[in-house]
């Protein structure tokens, strides 16, 4: 009973929930059935039981009741479990099973479900987000009803604790999980933080306020709208204006109008500039606040700093990524997060935070732009591979340690055998995650590969592969391999900075030849003065082959000009692009050649951008494109991009009872599994207060149809697709009946940059059909459009009745579609 009562004083203290042990109701029984799901890292997947769940047909689980085979052809069956001395369930079938419990409340009311270990859950049939890394982050407000109540947890890593605690305070502050700048000596200036905030009553709560107080000085941030029954992470302002190393409080409250609600004191640490130390920023991807770590160098010259981005791996922090260094004498080592400390693989939101906190870091601390070098350990060795390959035009040198190289290499997935169309459809969305196809462009850089020869971890053939493949065409590149080191040996190492200082940068005017591959413009299409703007077959690869000639060295000792310019370009799968001819200024002619098209007498774009268009296989000059609702780089489609761009969830309010409550329930785990997976801030809002011009190019996620959001009208009545109850209709062609599940993207016309994701159904068993949000995950990627039914999760891609891209101009008709067969 001692260790019982001190336990429940932890989580007084700790997560800042008020709770009596008389209260608090730990879940120790139940059922659980080991995993019958296959196709897990992707967007296409089967699930007996949640095949039946959405489909109205799961009824309460009996002991012995078989579900399906697992992988290896075993049938599961429910069976009893109980709780542990530590009340946690432990079962190796929780490593992607399920856990059935019950719950009977004597009265209905709000209580406060902590639980670990899973992946999501459903409460009542109502979809909750997971901490499928047991962080103890999640408590999630829920209503239960009067009688008898029901789980449906979905495990992940083989445990999970669920406790209801009661409700002391209806709106209250967590301390846990809070994102913190820390304070510098040296500066007195603004920082921000982020604390959580738990809403645990059944109204939205707009008229909230933070006041914090740092040594005197007092600032007040408004709190974001925190919708009902939720948790959301918020932003607030603190001021920095201590001058000695220390650790302070900084006092935190709560209100609402003049009404304190909850307060709390909270540390932060005081560094030196000499100590590591980080910094936060608000991400443009949902206005999140995020941060990266620093170790300045001490620079010895007066020269530019070197910027050595830096990133970690699974279960690492950024802090302690940065922490592991030395402070260099030319450079400073920034460490971005990956948006959490396991986060998306560097791949996906992971990519665009390390590039994010890449460009802010340049600005800030004004380092060069051509000695910027990227490294990384474990899967932070894998964001090298692929983060170098993808931008490789950001890196004079690279150098990955004991890292995977390709996502499907470390997680064994192969490609389809005799793959149908379809299935070639859905796997093209998620090219960006092929990093062999892209790795001709390690030639923009050098590579240094490092790997233990006994890591335990991370295959040491993981290296060898690149070892042998980069030297099949890169001249540059560097292996060491440490004998009887395992995963872990240090990531400080003199000779791989030793290499990074032979590199840099070259002028673009001195780069004889380089080749430059992407997936699609969307995710990377600049490569030193060449962008690639559009691509002939979407979302296939494309890329060009440059060369062109340069200064001879006696010619650049003299410093002499090149006065003749020729260009070759190849091109792959293009049919727009730009070239940059700034580096040509200073020639007198200039002619590219494109494939087999030859454009000389240039000499009046040099110094501007010289645009180039295929038509019916013919190269032209054509001018800058002046319509931004095509695609192009800012805005090229997949349903995942419409993720960012301070992203907006916008659900319905206009259909029935049932669709309604479907439309927010979605919209709040979607937003729960983004905090989670990316320590993500999501706005959500009603269709009824939805407006362009209040929320002027911001990317907008809608939950619903054109029956039932509002919103639709003002954001897709132009839409190829159009979606309202008993309908989905693509063009001409109609699919009637309740059971069409649908995503698809689309620009807002009022918008340069901004999407509208679309979360639909064309009835109760579509909405269900998209419950699940996998595109959270990395490597499960959806085309622009997906239209299937709940039948999917049964028997799997044959339900996948459309899949495609929109054209470039977001028809169908310049589209490319794959259909059923039967349609």
């Amino acid at each position: 009973m001692v260790k019982y009562r001190f336990l429940v004083f932890i989580a007084i203290t700790f997560f800042g929930i008020e709770l009596n042990a008389q209260d608090t109701i730990v879940l120790k029984e139940g059922l659980v059935v080991g995993s019958t799901e296959k196709g897990r890292r992707s967007i296409i997947f089967t699930n007996p039981v949640f095949h039946k769940f959405i489909t109205n047909s799961f009824s309460k689980p009996i002991e012995n009741d078989s579900v399906g085979v697992n992988r290896q052809g075993d049938v599961q069956r429910w069976e009893k479990i109980k709780a542990d001395e530590k009340d946690v369930f432990r079962s190796r079938k929780l490593r992607g099973g399920y856990l059935y419990v019950t719950y009977n409340a004597p009265k209905a009311g709000i209580k406060i479900l902590e639980v670990s270990g899973h992946s999501e859950l459903f409460v009542n049939g109502i979809p909750r987000g997971g901490d499928v890394y047991n962080k103890h982050l999640v408590f999630h407000p829920i209503e239960l009803i009067q009688g008898e109540n029901t789980f449906l947890v979905k495990g992940g890593r083989g445990q999970v604790n669920m406790t209801l605690l009661p409700v002391k305070k209806p709106i209250s502050l967590l301390k846990r999980d809070m994102t913190k700048a820390d304070f510098i000596t040296t500066e007195s200036d603004v920082k921000m933080g982020s604390i959580r905030i738990l809403n645990a009553t059944g109204k939205a709560q707009k008229n909230l306020r933070i006041v914090s107080e740092s040594n005197g000085t007092v600032l007040e941030t408004k709190v974001p709208t925190i919708i009902p029954l939720a948790m959301r992470k918020v932003p607030y302002k603190v001021q920095d204006n201590y001058t000695e190393k220390d650790t302070v409080r900084v006092s935190v409250k709560l209100y609402e109008g003049s009404k304190l609600l909850d307060e709390s004191a909270i540390l932060y640490h005081v560094r030196t500039p000499q100590e590591r130390y980080s910094r936060t920023f608000i991400s443009k991807i949902d206005g999140s606040l995020q941060y990266f770590s620093v170790r300045e160098g001490v620079i010895a010259s007066d020269k530019k700093p070197a910027m050595f981005l830096s990133l970690h791996g699974a279960n690492v922090e950024a802090r302690n990524q940065a922490v592991q260094y030395k402070a260099k004498d030319w450079g400073h080592v920034i460490a971005p997060t990956n948006r959490r400390d396991y986060g998306f693989n560097w791949e996906d939101w992971g990519r665009w935070d390390a590039m994010e906190v890449q460009e802010i870091a340049e600005k800030m601390y004004g380092t060069d732009p051509s000695r910027t070098y990227l490294t990384g350990h474990s899967m932070g060795g894998h964001g090298t591979w692929q983060i170098g390959a993808t931008f490789p035009n950001k890196w004079a040198a690279i150098s990955p340690i004991a890292g995977w190289y390709s996502l499907f290499s470390y997680a064994n997935k192969e490609k389809e055998e005799n793959p149908s169309p379809m299935e070639n459809m859905l796997a093209s969305a998620s090219h960006a995650s092929y990093t062999l196809e892209l790795s001709k462009n390690y030639l923009h850089h050098g590579v240094y590969i490092q790997h233990g020869d006994a890591d335990d971890v991370v295959s040491v053939e993981q290296a060898r592969f690149m070892r042998k493949h980069l030297s099949e065409f890169h001249p540059d590149f560097a292996y060491y391999e440490y004998e009887d080191k395992k995963h872990w040996f240090g990531i400080d190492f003199s000779n791989i900075f030793d290499y990074f200082k032979w590199h840099t940068i070259p002028d673009n005017g001195d780069v004889k030849n380089f080749e430059f591959r992407t997936a699609r413009p969307g995710v990377s299409s600049e490569s030193r003065y060449v962008t690639v703007y559009q691509q002939e077959k979407q979302f296939e690869f494309c890329g060009v082959k440059v060369s062109q000639n340069v200064r001879t060295d006696k010619q650049k000792k003299k410093n002499d000009v090149l006065k003749k310019r020729s260009i070759t370009i190849e091109t792959e799968n293009l049919k727009k692009f730009k070239v940059d001819l700034k580096h040509c200024i200073s020639s007198d002619t200039v002619q590219i050649k494109v494939d087999e098209n030859v454009f000389a007498n240039l000499a009046s774009y040099k110094g501007k951008d010289v645009w180039f268009e295929k038509e019916n296989g013919v190269w032209a000059l054509t001018e800058k494109p002046e319509n931004t609702f095509e695609k192009n780089p800012l805005r090229y489609g997949h349903f995942k991009e419409a993720f960012k761009n301070n992203m907006l969830f916008v659900y319905a309010t206009k259909g029935t009872k049932e669709e309604n409550q479907w439309a927010f329930n979605k919209a709040r785990f979607d937003a729960e599994t983004f905090y989670y997976r990316g320590n993500g801030s999501i706005d959500i809002i009603s269709d009824k207060e939805f407006s362009l011009s209040k929320f002027k190019d911001r990317s907008v996620i809608l939950y619903g149809n054109a029956t039932t959001n509002a919103a639709w009208k003002s954001l897709l009545s132009k839409a190829p697709i159009q979606v309202k109850r008993n309908e989905v209709k693509i063009g001409q062609k109609k699919l009637k009946g309740t059971e069409f599940g649908v995503y698809f993207t689309y620009p807002r016309k009022d918008s340069k940059t901004a999407l509208v994701g679309v979360v639909s159904g064309s009835g109760m068993l579509g909405f269900k059909a998209v419950t699940p949000n996998k595109y959270f995950g990395s490597g499960a990627d959806i085309p622009d459009m997906m239209i299937f039914t709940p039948s999917l999760y049964q028997n799997g891609i044959e339900h996948v009745e459309v899949a495609g891209y929109f054209g470039h101009d977001w028809s169908l008709e310049n589209g490319d579609i794959e259909w059923r067969l039967n349609h």
